[in-house]
């Protein structure tokens, strides 16, 4: 796996990096494929938070985005918490790969929490959602006097059923996802409730494909 160690105003010392690439070199047992990660830290600056240390984790391959941010007292201590995070990522990544071939092998899909979502738990976006949008896009800056649109985000509805559309989401460590919904080719949006289920909103009007 080629592994690319970067900061944000910060510095990242040799020591710290081998042990990223021992740390991070060995999650490609859980997935085949995997051929990159990209670590990036950076560094609150304010003496009085406990952990001032943040790192993102990526990994791609095989078609495959897994990403998982965390915080520690220091760089090995952030890098710590977020490995263990992939580790639970890529274990239900893997987990959900093995049932693909073993179809059978599904509980009941009544039990599935995306399923009572479904039957009628749906429910507007929670508010902590803003921040788990995809990278990328184009920041604008407003004169403060009233809300404005500062930042705008283009990105390709890729088809999927809803329950690889909450894989997705809960691969890449968001709040929600927005996806286009295979079965109803409808733009639709899966996300994490409060009381740990899953709610889907689907859009009502025009098809997008």
């Amino acid at each position: 796996m080629d592994i690319v160690v970067s900061g944000r105003n910060v510095q990242v010392t040799e020591t710290v990096k081998e042990a990223i690439r021992h740390k991070v070199g060995t999650l490609d047992r859980f997935v085949a494929g995997l051929d990159r990660a990209d670590v990036v830290f950076k560094k609150e600056r304010n003496p009085r938070i406990d952990a001032p240390e943040h790192v993102e984790v990526t990994l791609e391959g095989h078609g495959h985005h897994i990403r998982a941010k965390s915080r520690g007292r220091d760089q090995l201590h952030a890098v710590d918490m977020a490995v263990t995070k992939l580790e639970k990522q890529l274990h239900k990544l893997k987990t959900q790969v093995e049932r693909r071939h073993r179809p059978n092998s599904h509980r009941p899909q009544n039990h599935h929490p995306l399923q009572r979502a479904l039957n009628g738990e749906v429910s507007a976006l929670p508010d902590e959602a803003e921040e788990a949008g995809p990278e990328g896009g184009d920041d604008v800056v407003g004169d403060g006097s009233e809300p404005a649109i500062v930042r705008t985000k283009s990105i390709e509805l890729s088809p999927m059923t809803a329950e690889d559309a909450v894989l997705r989401m809960e691969l890449l460590d968001h709040g929600f996802f927005l996806f286009c919904n295979r079965d109803t080719g409808r733009a639709s949006v899966v996300y994490q409730r409060d009381d740990g289920d899953i709610g889907l909103i689907e859009g009502i009007g025009s098809d997008v494909v």
